[in-house]
């Protein structure tokens, strides 16, 4: 079948027209040049309709990328991007033609093209992913054309014949291609792009949707028509000139915003959308009152991105007015100046530039997180994790005191912020004044807030802190801290870490725990080794590897009480496990508050909370069961609960922990009750006198049983208690109880008059003794590391 003439797909002269009307210096030889090579090098080749010449494509991103105004060498290279890669002319070949920036950007793009992005990446893409999207930060036209291209490739997408590749690819795109075209402020790509991935992605909430908005778009275009009129004749009465246009906003951003508020598309009445251009800053303030005169406003959806421009660049004035027949309208106010920034993004300003200054053009956004990010990763999952993160996430705005905006991904907290102003600030972060409140560093920011970070020098960064640090930046500055301190600081901070993972797990106490099954998971697990516990201390104090992540493997290989597993007793009732906490914390007003914010925000269920002060009032205790997804969960709280002021302790009380305790309470109990009767019981028969040996036997095995759950119960209260693991009072308990009880026993063989060798009970004393001093130096080495 012959391949129709490109010629009834575009007239390459009328493009070159339009790429001049906005550079005149434009050189439409090299130009024209650069295209009759591309369709020699395509021709015979077709799209996957089977009936388009390829070369359509590349002219299609050409057109996209004139839209943006760019310029030459950007538009050659579009031309040019498939050319080596499927065909059989070489970049070398290309660059003796049209130079070696020209291959720069045509490599960069091939190699781009060769990365699928996906959730769970291999090593080896994440690793190409990464290298590419650094090589685009030398030059963002790389990136810019490859935006065209993808931009070409959606709007085709129908004809790809597998429904598997094509979700692929339309998930790729919303995850990796429209977030990028936000970050550089490209409005008109990246609502084009989400609209066509909306297609593929949700396509009969697309249809739904579309076709609902087809319904309104006659009624809309009559009060539209209504709106401009009467603003037309209100602008002119006020001798100000300005441009009235209509906007549509994309069914995506529709769709976000139905799903975000929870309504349908019925229940929204802000469809309307209306853009005025003014030629100057003062004219928008002007234009906005003579708008507010004319029509009633909606107070709460006034914003100045004028004043406060977003991080983008991005300037315009935004309120919402009840306009014709008090149908609600939202408005835009900008200068051209703006609107071509709110259109073109990056590119309105990144094309005016001399060659020099592109090459040094570092401040872009998207630029400098790149860098961070490569500077910042430990490995490529963490580039992969950071990337999603800090650039494909939904963006948030917060403010310093001096109006300064600060650019977070959504759910950051005070210490990103921190972070993001000065590594000093973040590395003394101690409070921040949120909109007039204090509060912790590990509170999640919101759009718009204000916020003044305060700091002490006698405060540094902890291991706490990297659970509630979200951005790279931050975590990197953390993780460079931990680093530096001494070995000994690192030792204490990782044991209490460990220790602390250990008690939400119901692990016991962590030096307890056999290295040798430490070592083996961290080695199967992690690919860590280890020599001895304290280098696995100094291991976490530094950030290199993380305790909860140590706790868990350790307790789904040897499956240990307490943990998420809905065992001991603690049933699943719904998704998610109960768990119990107790908070106890230095008494005042707003602490219940203060702590159940933090509940609320991080559980899935509260099941109870109980809260009550001691008898003074000087100390609050609180009690609560929660519902919660997993360990992490846990482990996070307890770092926020922390971050409250006046909170002492927090710990978790499993059902084994109790358990335990009624139990060797109960039996110790019992032993000690009982075991008087027995004597009395035995010393008044003649069964002493017949079996003395099988008497003695038992006499010392009642007093070894009472000793030996003596010990197991302060056991059961250092290991799953952990509020009075480290209190004087339980090492008193456990030296004088069992004295207490080898003295009872003695007086009872005095009063019951039994023949039994006091050389046997002092041995059995001494033992026992030997065993608790063992434990009590065990207990003062530990502390040392506390």
């Amino acid at each position: 079948m012959a391949v129709p003439s490109y010629k009834k797909f575009f007239n390459i002269e009328e493009i070159v027209r339009e790429i001049e009307k906005y550079n005149p210096s434009f050189n439409d030889e090299r130009f024209l040049q650069a295209f009759y090579f591309a369709e020699q090098a395509h021709r015979g080749q077709l799209r996957k309709d089977g009936s388009t010449p390829y070369i359509v494509h590349p002219v299609e991103a050409v057109k996209i990328l004139a839209s943006i105004h760019a310029d030459e060498d950007t538009l050659i290279s579009a031309l040019l991007h498939d050319v080596s890669e499927d065909t059989e002319h070489t970049l070398d070949e290309i660059k003796k033609l049209f130079g070696e920036k020209i291959v720069f950007l045509i490599d960069g793009i091939t190699k781009l093209s060769k990365v699928h992005y996906q959730h769970n990446m291999p090593e080896r893409q994440v690793e190409s992913l990464k290298k590419l999207l650094l090589h685009s930060t030398e030059d963002l036209r790389v990136i810019l054309i490859k935006l065209a291209d993808r931009l070409h490739n959606m709007r085709t997408l129908q004809h790809v014949p597998q429904p598997e590749k094509r979700l692929r690819i339309a998930k790729e795109t919303i995850e990796i291609y429209v977030p990028i075209a936000n970050l550089l402020g490209i409005r008109e790509l990246k609502s084009q792009l989400e609209d066509l991935c909306f297609q593929y992605i949700f396509p009969t909430e697309y249809q739904a949707l579309n076709k609902k908005l087809n319904s309104y778009a006659k009624k809309q275009a009559v009060n539209v028509k209504k709106f401009i009129k009467v603003m037309d004749e209100a602008f002119k009465a006020n001798h100000l000139e300005i441009e009235i246009l209509s906007r549509s906003k994309s069914l995506y951003s529709i769709y976000k915003k139905l799903s975000h508020l929870g309504k349908t598309i019925d229940e929204v009445d802000d469809r309307i959308g209306v853009k005025i251009i003014v030629k100057d800053i003062a004219k928008c303030y002007q234009a906005l009152g003579i708008i507010h005169t004319t029509f009633v406003p909606k107070t709460d959806r006034f914003k100045d991105y004028i004043a406060k421009p977003k991080a983008n660049g991005y300037q315009s004035l935004h309120t919402t007015v009840f306009g014709a027949d008090g149908v609600l309208t939202e408005i835009q106010i900008r200068t051209k100046k703006m609107d071509m920034q709110a259109e073109l993004g990056i590119a309105a300003e990144f094309f005016e530039f001399s060659e020099n200054e592109k090459n040094d053009f570092k401040r872009v956004l998207w630029v400098k997180k790149i860098i961070e990010l490569d500077k910042g990763g430990r490995n490529s999952q963490d580039f992969l994790e950071n990337l999603k993160l800090d650039i494909f996430q939904d963006r948030i705005f917060v403010f310093t005191p001096k109006g300064l905006t600060i650019d977070l991904p959504k759910e950051a907290t005070v210490i990103d912020f921190a972070y993001a102003i000065h590594s000093e600030i973040g590395n003394h972060a101690v409070k921040a004044d949120i909109n007039g409140n204090i509060k912790p560093i590990s509170t999640v920011l919101h759009n718009r807030d204000v916020v003044e970070v305060l700091s002490s020098r006698n405060i540094t960064p902890e291991i706490s802190w990297l659970s509630f640090a979200k951005t790279n930046l931050a975590k990197t500055k953390i993780l460079f801290y931990l680093k530096k301190i001494s070995k000994d600081k690192k030792l204490k901070e990782g044991h209490k870490i460990l220790q602390k993972e250990f008690d939400i797990s119901g692990l016991g106490i962590c030096e307890s725990f056999p290295f040798k099954k430490i070592h083996s998971i961290l080695e199967r697990s992690f690919g860590k080794v280890f020599n001895s516990l304290d280098e696995v201390f100094i291991a976490i104090g530094e950030g290199e590897v993380n305790a909860g992540d140590i706790a868990q493997e350790i307790s789904d290989n040897y499956r240990y009480a307490g943990r998420f597993k809905a065992k001991n007793n603690e049933k699943q009732e719904k998704k998610g496990f109960k768990v119990f906490l107790k908070v106890v914390a230095k008494n005042r007003f707003g602490l219940l508050k203060d702590i159940s914010e933090v509940l609320y925000k991080d559980v899935l269920d509260m099941y109870s909370l109980k809260g009550w002060a001691s008898r003074y009032e000087e100390d609050a205790y609180f009690t609560t069961e929660i519902l919660v997804d997993d360990l992490a969960t846990i482990s996070h709280i307890f770092d926020e609960l922390y971050q409250i002021e006046g909170v002492r302790y927090v710990y978790r009380v499993t059902s084994k922990g109790i358990f335990l305790l009624y139990f060797s309470s109960i039996l110790t109990s019992l032993i000690w009750i009982f075991h008087p009767l027995f004597l009395y019981t035995i010393g008044g028969s003649d069964f002493v006198q017949d079996y003395t040996v099988t008497v003695d036997i038992i006499v010392y095995s009642l007093l070894f049983s009472l000793l030996f759950m003596i010990l197991y119960l302060t056991n059961v209260i250092k290991n799953y208690f952990p509020l009075i693991r480290n209190k004087r009072l339980l090492w008193i308990f456990t030296f004088s109880l069992p004295l207490i009880a080898m003295t009872v026993f003695i007086l009872e063989m005095i009063y019951f008059d039994l023949d039994l060798s006091i050389f046997g009970l002092i041995l059995e004393l001494v033992l026992i003794y030997a065993y608790i001093g063992l434990s009590y130096r065990a207990f003062l080495r530990s502390m040392k590391k506390i």
